[in-house]
């Protein structure tokens, strides 16, 4: 008991010189800006909070040692405490909530490792970091296609919810909306498929033919996929395949879209926690 009683007073006092540190960097602070009657010079001003720092730092150091922390935590005890040094008392929580979760989702960060090897050849991939979508291109004679895809539910057309509302909420989260572009040429007409991706395969929900990329005037942009013969069905979906946008594909964009949400997740938050240090 003489022993904890101990360790308790330690702890009490080192916690009253953190306060102390952090009360004064606040006084030369405010009294510095504010104009008040104690007003130092700005390098002697700089020395003290140079001290002030030094002094934080080892009592901050001090007191983690004192309650148990290993040397990881020490290190993290240390970067939140000066992150609420340095910002207004009304953001000190919010900061620490926001490097929480970003060291959180750091930790648990594994993108899969098929992604290593990027996507199925020939294709190219422009992943611009901030952007929702990923454009995947490539040559097939004198063709050029474009893929444009993107996780977002909500541009499905009607035959897509009416085939999966029954499915369970997890298999629908993976089912990302997939844009195919085919032109022969610059300012050439396009053949454009709108898709959905799923596990080990491509479904298409309309084809659309585009006389002009300029065409700003609504086009007739043909019936439902699923009314189609199903003989004319599979001769698109052959087509596609042909120019290997199949199974594999949707596999690898299922992959990267997920991976990309948790990617640009934690930059949202860096981005975040970066704008209210300011």
């Amino acid at each position: 008991m003489a022993m904890a009683m101990m360790r308790r007073r330690a702890v009490g006092a080192l916690a009253t010189g953190v306060r102390s540190c952090m009360q004064q960097r606040q006084v030369l602070v405010s009294t510095y800006f504010t104009g008040g009657a104690f007003v130092v010079p700005q390098q002697q001003q700089q020395q003290q909070e140079n001290q002030n720092q030094k002094r934080f730092a080892v009592k901050s150091a001090e007191f983690a040692s004192l309650l148990g922390c290993g040397q990881q935590q020490q290190l993290r005890f240390l970067a939140s405490t000066e992150i609420a040094s340095n910002a207004s008392g009304k953001d000190r929580g919010f900061l620490r909530v926001l490097k929480a979760e970003i060291e959180h989702e750091d930790d648990a960060y594994d993108p899969p490792r098929a992604l290593a090897r990027g996507p199925p050849r020939p294709f190219t991939l422009t992943d611009t970091p901030g952007k929702p979508e990923v454009i995947l291109r490539r040559s097939y004679g004198e063709e050029d296609i474009a893929l444009k895809c993107v996780s977002q539910s909500s541009d499905f057309g009607d035959s897509y919810n009416h085939e999966y509302e029954d499915q369970d909420e997890e298999q629908e989260q993976k089912v990302v909306n997939l844009k195919v572009s085919v032109t022969k040429g610059a300012d050439q007409p396009a053949l454009v498929f709108s898709c959905f991706c799923q596990p080990d395969s491509i479904d298409i929900d309309r084809v659309y033919y585009v006389e002009s990329p300029d065409l700003k005037e609504t086009f007739y942009d043909g019936p439902e996929f699923s009314s189609l013969d199903e003989t004319l069905q599979k001769q698109f979906e052959k087509y596609l395949d042909a120019r290997g946008i199949n199974g594999e594909l949707s596999n690898y964009l299922l992959d990267l879209l997920e991976d990309k949400e948790q990617r640009e997740y934690i930059r949202w938050l860096k981005n975040i926690e970066s704008f209210i240090k300011k």
